[in-house]
């Protein structure tokens, strides 16, 4: 037992040796680098770094380098936002351009190229400043500028694929890999090409795309890694590779865990996209990106640093996953994200009818007061009386021609602390959050609603949630889209939520791709079929809808929108 003591002891005392070294290595690279970057910014430029043995130096860089991606929303996510800071931090001139359509998988960029479809946004950054112009072809952004770098990538959800059959799923690269690499080739001689490999997705997402690698993060990973090696053993013309999986997956690992992404899917506008830029510019200048002084105000220095390490690790080792749980997360940041409530709601007795809750929901003035109207239009509504300006409504279709049946009747509850209520919700019935400060907000930005719903014992099964982007309402990115034909009813009916009795909580951030007036939520009723697995062909008062919330529960939280910062 003494002996065992002893190993022990020996054991933590090694690994603690080991892991002090390793921070007192990275420190020294972080004050190296922050001396290299006063340096001026012909010293500053170097070569380009590869992602392993395999590919071959380049001449010095010049004086301006312009990097140009063919690619989708991961492009995106890997150039737009952060790069350019980079860049600009050690004095490096760069021109960032991103050809762009979502989702846009290496066929429809081939077909593109083939027919020559002004099929693109071209999104360009100059001068940190970007443009966008639509409808460009890839030959028309290809002769724009004398590009440094132009990289490719595979979409839809099949960059872990390169000629792959996994369980029932099959997808190939080729032949459109070749056709792509190959007219960039005739249309920039002179660029370097570069395959970029992005990340997996996060454990939960229950996107369909998620489905291909069996809804498994590290399956997932796994099989980016295989398809990029095949990739680059069949296209030795590649001279770059950004594995954008494994910066990811090294971050991963740190105190932030599996929370670099904004839907599961897409990177988070903080530590997962500066993590892809950081992969991004230590590969391009060939020199590490450890200690470079630019970070996005939402990022804290030490935060900065975990990102630019796992970046750099997956430099130093590609298609393997760095460690990196030593870093500990500095005192006072586990709050919430940083951000500004629009509108926040309170519900209570008490509140609900100080604030005038009753007046304008029901047209009464107490609580318990039922109010019947099937007339079309909005059944009344809830001003934000926590905090911000907002208003909860609910909006109904005509149910005029039921008027036996006590559709159409609200109430505030008396039991549940004042909480708003509708009975007989059909088709084309919603609930709708909406600020209204008098906001614009820009496209980019980041918002974020949270609140209880309760369907009750009767309520109706089948909703779909949307939010406003521009001036279209679009599902949810982060709710699993699906159509369905009920067995019932016979209807076809095309939802991402599916409730059963039981209260939920609804919580998502947006992204903005379109600026948009007012953040916008609505909650819309696809079918009258209920939670109980029965149908009823006209509104039924059994068959209720609950904005829920209590204030004592934290389990329970109570309407609020939010601008994430």
């Amino acid at each position: 037992m003494e002996r065992a003591s002893e190993l022990d002891e020996y054991q933590l005392e090694t690994i603690y040796m080991e892991k002090m070294s390793r921070i007192c290595r990275l420190m020294s690279i972080a004050f190296a680098l922050i001396f290299v970057n006063c340096s001026n910014a012909e010293e500053a430029a170097a070569a380009p770094s590869g992602s392993g043995d395999s590919e071959p130096e380049v001449p010095v860089l010049p004086e301006t380098v312009k990097i140009l991606a063919i690619g989708n929303s991961f492009s995106a996510d890997a150039v737009e936002q952060e790069l350019y800071g980079l860049f600009e931090a050690v004095g490096q001139k760069v021109v960032i351009g991103n050809m762009y359509i979502g989702g846009c998988p290496l066929e429809t960029h081939a077909a593109n190229a083939a027919s020559d479809a002004a099929a693109y946004s071209y999104r360009k950054i100059v001068d940190g400043v970007m443009t966008k112009t639509s409808s460009v072809k890839l030959s028309t952004a290809l002769a724009d500028e004398d590009w440094t770098f132009v990289s490719v990538q595979e979409g839809k959800g099949f960059h872990g694929f390169y000629d792959t059959t996994y369980e029932g799923t099959t997808h190939s690269m080729e032949p459109d890999l070749t056709n792509l690499l190959n007219y960039v080739r005739s249309k920039c001689p002179d660029a370097r090409l570069v395959y970029h490999a992005p990340w997996a997705a996060k454990e939960g997402y229950t996107g369909v795309k998620f489905s291909y690698y069996g809804y498994d993060q590290a399956k997932m990973y796994e099989m980016i890694c295989g398809a990029t090696k095949e990739v680059v053993a069949a296209h030795p013309e590649i001279g770059l590779v950004m594995n954008s999986m494994d910066a990811i997956q090294n971050v991963r690992t740190s105190y932030f865990g599996d929370n670099v992404t904004r839907d599961g899917w897409h990177l988070n506008y903080t530590i997962g996209r500066y993590t892809a830029g950081c992969l991004w510019f230590e590969k391009i200048m060939g020199r590490s990106v450890v200690g470079n002084a630019y970070r996005p105000s939402a990022i804290s220095e030490t935060d900065a640093l975990v990102c630019q390490t796992a970046a750099h690790e997956a430099c130093e080792h590609p298609y393997v996953v760095t460690d990196l749980s030593y870093f500990e997360k500095p005192a006072g940041e586990d709050g919430d994200e940083p951000h500004t409530v629009l509108a926040k709601w309170y519900f209570s007795r008490e509140r609900t009818v100080a604030d005038g809750g009753c007046e304008t929901w029901t047209g009464q003035d107490e609580l318990g007061v039922y109010r019947y109207d099937n007339e079309p239009g909005e059944r009344g509504y809830f001003e934000a009386n926590e905090e911000g300006a907002g208003r909860l409504s609910y909006v109904q279709v005509d149910k005029t021609e039921w008027p036996e049946d006590a559709a159409g009747l609200s109430t505030l509850d008396v039991s549940n602390g004042g909480q708003p209520v509708m009975s007989g919700p059909m088709a084309g019935d919603y609930w709708q959050f909406a600020t209204t400060g008098g906001h614009e907000f820009a496209e980019g930005t980041r918002l974020r609603i949270v609140y209880t719903y309760n369907p009750g014992n009767y309520g109706a099964k089948y909703w779909r949630i949307e939010y406003k982007d521009g001036d279209v309402f679009k599902p949810v990115p982060s709710f699993e889209l699906k159509t369905e034909t009920l067995p019932l009813s016979g209807e076809t009916v095309t939802y991402n939520q599916a409730f059963d009795a039981s209260q939920r909580v609804i919580e998502f951030t947006v992204v903005l791709d379109n600026p948009t007036s007012e953040f916008v939520v609505r909650q819309i009723c696809c079918s009258a079929y209920q939670v109980n697995d029965k149908w009823l062909g006209h509104p039924n008062i059994k068959c209720v809808s609950r904005i829920a919330g209590d204030p004592n529960d934290e389990n329970k939280p109570l309407p609020q929108m939010d601008l994430l910062l």
